[in-house]
């Protein structure tokens, strides 16, 4: 398959920037579990070009949109010539609590199987997650957040704490090149699932109406894969 002619470096016409960086055997070898506890690497999903961006289930601010833009994108890949060629993936920074069953019960609120979602332990997320400049941290609520925020959707119980990272975007093409990336928050274009949007904080609302600063949305993503792979998205 034969894409568009790009520079590293180089901007997207879509936005996000173009890179040219051969992912590290070490990284390759990582392995991840999906929703339904498959196991994984990216190694076993050179030939495809993935998809993925940084997320976590108990996340209140941002991550469900962050969802619902790879819920579209994964059904827009489905709905054209690449649907074999793409793996859309929500990878989690969240190793405590996003367990394989927890992911298959978030993904399936967005009412999608074009997309999937990964964990697994947190010494492996970290190495991944730094690889892609995004480390991660824990960070306890202090007592009034426990008050005040939502209990957590699938609980029903308070969440002790948050995990603090940068938000970002990224392509990994078929030759295990880490070929694109974008940075920022997401601006969604449809829909998150009802249950989510109730356990969104002030601040989630906000988001999810208008957020703030650097963004990324869907056609982004799409105009990048469209133009690593030549195929029009």
């Amino acid at each position: 398959m034969s894409g568009m002619k790009h520079e590293a470096n180089q901007s997207a016409i879509a936005g996000g920037t173009f890179l040219s960086e051969p992912m590290p055997a070490d990284i390759l070898a990582l392995t991840l579990t999906d929703a339904d506890g498959k196991k994984f690497t990216f190694e076993s999903l050179k030939g495809k070009y993935v998809v993925f961006a940084n997320f976590l289930t108990s996340c209140q601010e941002i991550c469900p949109m962050t969802t619902a833009n790879l819920r579209d994108i994964g059904d827009a890949i489905a709905a054209s010539p690449l649907a074999s060629k793409v793996v859309v993936l929500d990878i989690s920074v969240d190793a405590k609590r996003d367990t394989a069953e927890r992911l298959r019960k978030y993904i399936d609120l967005y009412s999608s199987t074009h997309f999937n979602a990964a964990t697994s332990d947190n010494a492996t997320l970290a190495k991944f997650w730094s690889y892609f400049g995004a480390p991660f941290s824990k960070q306890a609520f202090a007592a009034a957040d426990l008050k005040s925020l939502p209990l957590d959707w699938m609980t029903g119980k308070p969440n002790e704490y948050d995990v603090m990272h940068p938000d970002l975007v990224a392509i990994v093409d078929d030759k295990s090149n880490w070929a694109w990336l974008d940075l920022g928050a997401p601006q969604v274009g449809t829909t998150i699932p009802a249950k989510l949007k109730s356990y969104l904080s002030e601040e989630g609302l906000k988001n999810l109406k208008k957020p703030e600063g650097v963004t990324w949305d869907t056609k982004a993503v799409l105009g990048a894969l469209s133009q690593l792979t030549g195929v029009k998205l």
